[in-house]
């Protein structure tokens, strides 16, 4: 490039030097005109040793391609003093060409201008020609194949990188090639490179890299060291390999790994894993059980196989079964087929997988027995006539339904069962079914609609479909009552499963049982049960009619006895008799009512103490009957409740009660309450004949009374206890009992729920009966002992008494008299209570009258129906004079 310099004796003997090595110098002055060029350089431009070379010659003899290029390094080195590290082609006249290496720089003056251009050139046109078979032979390869330096950098990429990821080779020189990798990936990678560059030795590593699609794709990249001629490293030589459908494979078949442990105990297949065997040929002759699941036995018939082979469990085991899972875990293929082993019997669906590493030969095995899926073409043969064979051998009906169009199961509930009545047709029964419905062949049935069977409008079809649409078209032992070819109603009981297809229900099948006379004698049941009841009632009312009188009579004995210790002993005997009798009789009505579940609580605030004063009270002349000392425990601050205080009472008076009873005469009994835990405790202990630990399961039975001896049973009827254990029930609470057995006495614990001590427990006063105010009292009751004893003891209560025999002449005697009080009984000839009650009430006199019904009927629909004839109040015979006098003067005062 530069001009001849004033003195040609340095470049000649510079050019003498290096000549024998072909490199050419040229040394050219600025600005660029004539260059100077030794012998060697011009040959590189293709210029005979006497050519005078000039840039503008220079840039003439370069190829096309490459002359911008380098007149642009020129420019640059000149004007701003870069270096100038160039590799192009240069053209001659014919057309041959040679690659050229030039390295140049700027030469400055002392005074630091610019003097001169100098530099070398070198002819790399065999390496380069080399280089060019190289790369048509790397980017012919199918594989991407790059090249590194012995500082790790990148030297060459073959096009098939470029193809793959869209990144030019020059961009992925050097380090270029790590934009492409993953950024989750690449400190791996780049680590694991460099480290095997420290190294000098081969790698293999996988990562991902970015496609020219922009998908991400597992690869692997391998390499191994260049060594030269002396030994030294010269970089690597390696390769980049598309491994992203096993990789993803490998990924997919870990993570099921990961999950199917979790999945072996609930799925319905065999499952195993199993370990190949080789033969020294690298064959496969057998597998060994490595692991089972539970129902891998089932499925085989194989038992105990974890630790043992094949062969040893099954010794006949055809070669298929070794050479086709030898292929998969060789091969690391997975596999799925059908395929029968006559020497097991059976026909397996298989799916095989290789798992763990290569050199374990694992294979993860998920199969299942379809033997009989197998046989399904000789069993298609003769399923028919076994099917009818079914039909009629069945003792149930059976029978299967089309819909015509489909019914949409979107549709509203009502218009699903409008469309099974108007699309619905059997297409299929047996005899069975056909006799159920009084018809003489499953011809009379098929092809019609279910209007055959049922009525659309009856409300308990439409409540059957109803029922069996909220269930999804399932049911399972569901009642219908339907009517056969007479119309005569007939229960059955009926499976279903309904077909859906899309939302569509398209058949439904069934089969049905007649229950009709199982429904019948519920019926019947449930007539006797009311009649039971009303019989208990019946009793209950013709029990407490006689027992009023005797009351009556009993207290006005006492009453009139004087001193007369006798009179007095035998009328109070005669009472406690009574009202012996008048609580068995209670209590045989509310565990009737318990039991069936009619009893309802009239719950508010009480408290405790006070229900255990009142119920000791009730319990008093028992009590003293056996000479039963009693002792309170209470504690001083109030324990609340929320509940019905009668009940209350009636649970503590049935356990004291009970103490009496099964204990010697003299046996103390100790009442204690306390509070804990949010709960009420009440204990009520005794010293008499405890409970043997047999008995304790029975001890809350109806009518059961601890195997005692009828002499030992106090008289009672056995339900005492059970009633005490239902009433807690309904309160929230429990009762439970403690012996140490026969002879130990025993206790029982009533536990209930507490309320807060705030809730007001405070009861109404209770009229004092000698504060009663004087007033005439009309006593109505066909029973006329019971009416006149019970006058008798009112009018020494105070009152002035007139009677009647029944409601005419009750209500002619109200008309005469007009009492300021009314007591009637409900069950009267001619008229009874609740009519009398009423014709008072439409009287002008009546309407302010205090009327209450006394009565043998003591349900609780008697007592409805008294609040709804008019009456103020209820009261069960035999009452109490005081409990009269009490409701009398409350009555009263209400008015």
């Amino acid at each position: 490039m530069p001009s001849p310099p004033a003195s040609p004796q340095p470049l000649d003997r510079m050019d003498a030097a290096v000549r024998a090595a072909g490199v050419g110098v040229w040394l050219n002055p600025l600005p660029l005109g004539e260059l100077v060029w030794n012998e060697n350089t011009k040959a590189h431009f293709h210029l005979p040793p006497d050519a005078r070379p000039t840039i503008e010659l220079f840039f003439e003899r370069l190829h096309a391609d490459d002359r911008e290029r380098v007149r642009h390094a020129v420019t640059r080195a000149v004007e701003e003093g870069t270096s100038f590290d160039e590799v192009y082609r240069t053209v001659s006249p014919g057309g041959d060409l040679k690659w050229i290496h030039a390295i140049g720089r700027l030469v400055r003056g002392e005074d630091g201008q610019a003097r001169q251009f100098d530099g070398i050139t070198l002819d790399i046109t065999g390496p380069v020609s080399a280089q060019q078979q190289l790369r048509y032979f790397a980017d012919s390869a199918p594989a991407m194949l790059w090249v590194t330096d012995s500082e790790g950098r990148c030297t060459f990429l073959s096009r098939a990188w470029t193809d793959f990821t869209g990144q030019p080779e020059v961009e992925g020189l050097g380090f270029g090639w790590l934009e492409k990798v993953h950024s989750d990936d690449r400190p791996r990678a780049e680590a694991a490179f460099l480290d095997a560059t420290a190294r000098q030795a081969s790698f293999a590593l996988e990562h991902r890299v970015r496609r020219a699609d922009g998908r991400w794709a597992w690869v692997i990249d391998a390499g191994r060291p260049r060594v030269g001629s002396g030994g030294e490293f010269l970089g690597f030589a390696g390769s980049v390999t598309d491994i992203d459908d096993r990789r993803r494979a490998e990924d997919a078949l870990r993570r099921s790994s990961d999950r199917y442990a979790q999945l072996l105990e609930s799925i319905d297949e065999g499952f195993c894993i199993v370990q190949v065997l080789l033969d020294g040929q690298r064959r496969p002759v057998d597998y060994r059980f490595v692991e089972t699941n539970p129902l891998f036995e089932r499925q085989t018939g194989l038992h105990r196989p974890v630790g043992r082979t094949a062969r040893e469990l099954v010794p006949g085991l055809e070669e298929f079964w070794f050479e086709t899972y030898g292929e998969v875990a060789l091969r690391r293929l997975p596999r799925r087929f059908t395929h029968g082993s006559q020497a097991m019997g059976r026909w397996f669906d298989v799916f095989a997988s290789p798992i763990g590493e290569p050199v374990e030969l694992l294979v993860a095995i998920l199969f299942r027995d379809v033997t009989d899926r197998m046989l399904q073409e000789r069993r298609l043969r003769d399923s028919e006539e076994r099917y009818r064979g079914f039909l009629a051998s069945s003792t149930e009906g059976i029978w299967r339904m089309e819909f015509d169009p489909p019914v949409d199961t979107a549709l509203p509930p009502e218009r699903q069962v409008d469309a099974i009545f108007d699309h619905g047709r059997f297409a299929e029964c047996n005899h069975v079914l056909a006799r159920m419905y009084d018809l003489a062949s499953p011809d009379d049935l098929v092809g019609k609609g279910l209007s055959m069977t049922m009525d659309r409008d009856e409300p308990q079809a439409r409540a059957y479909l109803l029922g069996l649409i909220a269930a999804g078209y399932r049911a399972a032992e569901v009642e219908s009552l339907e009517h056969d070819r007479e119309g005569r109603p007939v229960w059955f009981a009926n499976n279903l499963s309904g077909v859906i297809e899309n939302g569509l229900l398209v058949r439904a099948w069934g089969t049905q049982r007649d229950i009709t006379d199982r429904k019948r004698a519920e019926a019947a049941l449930m007539e006797a049960d009311q009649r039971k009841d009303e019989f208990l009632a019946t009793l209950a009312h013709e029990l407490r009619n006689p027992l009023a009188p005797i009351r009556s009579a009993a207290e006005l004995l006492r009453r009139r006895g004087g001193d007369d210790a006798l009179l007095s002993r035998h009328a109070g005997m005669i009472g406690r008799q009574v009202s012996h009798l008048a609580r068995m009789i209670d209590d045989l009505m509310d565990v009737s009512r318990v039991t069936r579940g009619r009893l309802e609580l009239r719950l508010a605030p009480v408290v405790l103490q006070d229900v255990v004063r009142a119920a000791l009270d009730n319990a008093q002349e028992l009590l003293q009957a056996g000479r039963h000392p009693v002792t309170l425990r209470l504690p001083e601050a109030p324990v609340r409740l929320l509940g019905d205080e009668v009940r209350l009472v009636q649970v503590v008076q049935n356990l004291l009660t009970n103490a009496a009873r099964y204990s010697a005469d003299g046996r103390p009994v100790t009442v204690t309450v306390e509070a804990e835990g949010g709960q009420a405790r009440l204990r009520v202990r005794d010293q008499g004949v405890g409970i043997a630990p047999e008995q304790m399961t029975r001890l809350f039975e109806l009518f059961w009374q601890g195997g005692v001896a009828a002499d030992r049973a106090g008289g009672g009827l056995g339900i005492g206890l059970s009633l005490v254990r239902r009433l807690a029930e309904l309160h929230g609470g429990t009762v439970q009992a403690h012996s140490g057995g026969l002879g130990q006495g025993s206790e029982f614990v009533v536990r209930l729920p507490l309320v807060p001590a705030a809730t007001d427990t405070s009861l109404p006063a209770v009229a004092d009966p000698a504060a009663a105010r004087a007033c005439t009292v009309l006593l109505v009751d066909d029973n006329r002992d019971a009416a006149d004893t019970l006058a008798e003891v009112l009018r020494l209560s105070g009152y002035e008494v007139a009677t009647a025999y029944d409601g005419v002449e009750g209500l002619a005697v109200a008309q005469s008299l007009r009492p300021d009080v009314a007591v009637l009984d409900l069950g009267m000839p001619r008229l009874d209570g609740y009519a009398t009650c009423r014709a008072l009430r439409e009287r002008p006199q009546g309407r302010d009258m205090t009327v209450l019904a006394l009565s043998g009927w003591g349900q609780a629909a008697d007592q409805a129906r008294a609040a709804d004839a008019g009456f103020d109040a209820h009261l069960i015979k035999p009452v109490d004079p005081d409990t009269l006098v009490q409701a009398i003067e409350a009555a009263r005062r209400r008015r």
